[in-house]
């Protein structure tokens, strides 16, 4: 999937759309998507409460999602 992603999305939206991100998340011990605030936080949000580079993390999505469709 190479979509745009936009980071005012909710939480919620963006796993929907790009599956990939619950495991980035995931692995860096971070478990919003599953979270009930998943519906209002957006990845902006997240990226400000865990202190994550969000350029970075969408570079991580894209590539995420460009192996699981090779």
């Amino acid at each position: 999937m190479t979509g745009e992603i936009d980071p005012t999305k909710s939480m919620a939206q963006l796993v929907q759309e790009f599956p990939q991100l619950a495991r980035i998340l995931w692995d860096q011990g971070i478990e919003c998507a599953e979270c009930m605030a998943s519906q209002v936080d957006t990845l902006n949000d997240v990226a400000r409460m865990y202190k994550l580079d969000i350029k970075r993390l969408i570079q991580q999505i894209h590539s995420a999602g460009t192996s699981a469709t090779t």
